[in-house]
């Protein structure tokens, strides 16, 4: 399968631990107001004692949006792991209400080596009921460019090596341009070294300030304009909230991969 508005990318070798780049709690949010984001859904694991492993959104009755990179790790023998599951209907990513998943698709140009086409969608073993508290989100095939004011919401750690908050997090951000973004990795990587290349094409860039931003538990979580319609998901950034734009995968880059599961 092609990459959609690309074309496939090579592996690199990192001079880096890539994993320092995935990014998981939202730094400097606030709580979500009660009943916002009832598209979300908090992907966890666990037999007894259950552990947030990333977030998702609800696009469809049947499957559930994320990034690659939080899917891969629970897949063994072409199948995912029983303790592999997804909370929806509640604010809090530690409710009771689970859906189990039954298949998975992660996209065939994802790549490990420089976190590119980080994104894969779950399939449940039945369908959503929607409700007052469970509903999908729309998908954005536009493109994005900066300037766009839009909000993320997840269950991310609220700081470096912090707590993970039970209560849903949302913080407002602005999207940046690409040659922004970049420059702005350019410069990071004079003090920390090699980062993954930025990729416009295939990837939305958004700030905020230092203090707020994404962070470890906030992959896989979408990125939302204020229309309600989601245009990213959370896929890597420098943990957390050093006022380095974070990188979200760009919806609009992957309309044909994703038109089978609307």
């Amino acid at each position: 399968m092609k990459v959609n508005g690309g074309h496939p990318l090579e592996s690199v070798q990192p001079q880096y631990d890539v994993k320092n780049f995935l990014t998981s709690r939202i730094v400097g949010g606030q709580d979500a107001p009660e009943g916002y984001g009832k598209y979300m859904v908090a992907l966890v694991s666990g037999y007894y004692v259950k552990a947030l492993v990333c977030g998702g959104s609800i696009i469809s009755t049947r499957y559930v949006l994320s990034a690659a990179h939080c899917i891969e790790p629970f897949v063994h023998w072409e199948g995912l792991l029983p303790n592999f599951e997804g909370v929806i209907g509640s604010p809090h990513w530690n409710s009771s209400q689970y859906i189990k998943f039954s298949d998975y698709d992660i996209h065939p140009h994802w790549d490990w080596g420089i976190l590119k086409n980080d994104i894969g969608v779950l399939k449940t073993t039945e369908k959503i009921v929607y409700s007052e508290r469970v509903g999908p989100i729309a998908l954005n095939f536009g493109w994005i460019n900066g300037g766009v004011k839009s909000l993320v919401t997840g269950w991310g750690r609220v700081e470096a090596w912090g707590d993970i908050p039970y209560h849903l997090q949302m913080l407002h951000v602005n999207t940046v341009s690409g040659p922004q973004c970049i420059k702005a990795w350019k410069e990071a990587s004079i003090n920390v070294g090699w980062t993954p290349p930025v990729y416009p094409e295939i990837e939305i860039c958004t700030l905020h300030s230092v203090g707020h931003g994404m962070c470890n538990g906030d992959s896989g979580s979408p990125l939302v304009t204020l229309d309600l319609r989601q245009v990213g998901i959370v896929s890597w950034g420098l943990a957390c909230a050093h006022g380095v734009p974070d990188v979200f995968v760009r919806i609009s880059a992957y309309k044909y991969y994703l038109a089978k599961y609307l």
